[in-house]
């Protein structure tokens, strides 16, 4: 097989792609048909093949542009020679480069929420890894209005790794639904926003009691409690306790 090819450099970077360079190592008597770029980052566990352009680099070629990376992300790039014997020894690593950054372009998952005390609305979501954070300045962003409204209320998080926001007002109703949508924001800009969930705002105890109860004898061990069923309360009723 080849030997390994060296000097591998970062000519040029932007938010997703990279150009690299490198110089062919020996050909150890067998023509070098191609060349397989790797790359690692802080988030990867060891080297993985990446895409390039064009597709397939052959022997010929000393440049290459990686596509697909992500943006804000220090990469590390190696160069591996094939002939028709096989796949040679990789290259030395490049110097480290950070691919540029850009607004968050991955909307938060698993947004949800509900439960909480009295008078609070609890909205939350599954919070983007630092691999998709995209540059500095990271936080949230959380859209919330009450199910047939038109305007959207939002609340700025700027701290990345909490997934949790609480809405406390004493004018949420119990048990009351909201729309409810999240997004994501670096200091270039607005990611996109979730799709949209209905979450429920904190349930309060029932704010009546049965009424019309009444007791009747069955047999000397067994009494019969009859009580009026509640009306429609703003609180959800699931159940008596006698």
């Amino acid at each position: 097989p080849p030997g390994p090819p060296d000097k591998v450099a970062v000519e040029e970077i932007t938010d997703s792609t990279a150009q690299l360079s490198w110089t062919p190592g020996r050909d150890n008597g067998s023509p070098i048909t191609g060349y397989i770029i790797q790359a690692r980052t802080p988030f990867t566990v060891g080297w993985q093949a990446v895409d390039t352009v064009p597709e397939v680099v052959n022997g010929n070629m000393l440049t290459a542009t990686v596509v697909g990376l992500n943006a804000w992300v220090e990469y590390e790039f190696r160069v591996v020679a094939r002939n028709i014997v096989g796949l040679g020894e990789p290259s030395p690593a490049s110097a480290k480069t950070r691919t540029e950054d850009t607004i968050p372009d991955t909307a938060p998952t698993d947004v949800g929420g509900g439960g909480g005390t009295k008078s609070e609305l609890v909205i939350t979501w599954e919070p983007l890894s630092e691999e998709l954070q995209n540059g500095e300045g990271f936080g949230y962003i959380i859209a919330f209005r009450s199910v047939g409204m038109v305007k959207w209320t939002r609340a700025i998080i700027s701290t990345p790794g909490v997934s949790r926001y609480v809405l406390r007002n004493d004018t949420i109703r119990p048990f009351s639904p909201f729309d409810v949508k999240v997004a994501a924001f670096n200091n270039r800009g607005e990611g996109p926003f979730s799709s949209i969930a209905t979450v429920y705002s904190a349930e309060d105890v029932p704010s009546v009691a049965p009424k019309m109860v009444r007791a009747r004898s069955l047999s000397a061990a067994e009494i019969e409690v009859i009580w009026e069923i509640l009306p429609s309360l703003p609180e959800r009723v699931l159940g008596y306790e006698v």
